[in-house]
């Protein structure tokens, strides 16, 4: 067992964050455990604790990564190709993100460009992020 640490800028804010976590355990079956908070962001700074902040950070980021998969889980065959089976952003078409609120409820807003939606596409698509996150966690604009 050897315990690494990594440093870690989300894509999401601007914190930089530094965790241990244990290279003999399965990258499946990982924990990631705060060491020490190198930058704390505007969005995420007035949480109380380090812990805090790590959780909400440790949240947002990956509920942008499957926010975008379930987008395009369920988007029209007009927006993504097929690589290596799996759906990709047509060339073109690009991700718009925006967070808004408090942490730790900021809401991620995500728009696309170079693709217009149908109000029926849109609609679909927000269920999905609704059933998946909750109303208002995740809006498509």
């Amino acid at each position: 067992m050897a315990t690494k640490v990594t440093r870690w800028s989300p894509d999401t804010c601007d914190c930089v964050i530094e965790y241990s976590w244990d290279d003999s355990v399965p990258e499946d079956q990982r924990v990631h455990t705060l060491s020490n908070y190198v930058n704390k962001c505007a969005a995420h700074s007035a949480l109380s604790t380090d812990t805090d902040r790590w959780n909400a950070v440790f949240e947002e980021n990956p509920r942008k990564n499957i926010a975008h998969q379930l987008i395009l889980d369920n988007a029209p065959t007009a927006m993504y190709d097929l690589v290596n089976s799996n759906r990709v952003l047509k060339s073109g078409i690009a991700i718009n993100l925006s967070w808004s609120g408090t942490a730790p409820n900021r809401v991620l807003t995500i728009s696309y460009t170079g693709i217009t939606l149908t109000t029926n596409q849109r609609n679909t698509i927000q269920t999905f992020l609704n059933n998946r996150f909750g109303v208002g966690k995740v809006l498509l604009a």
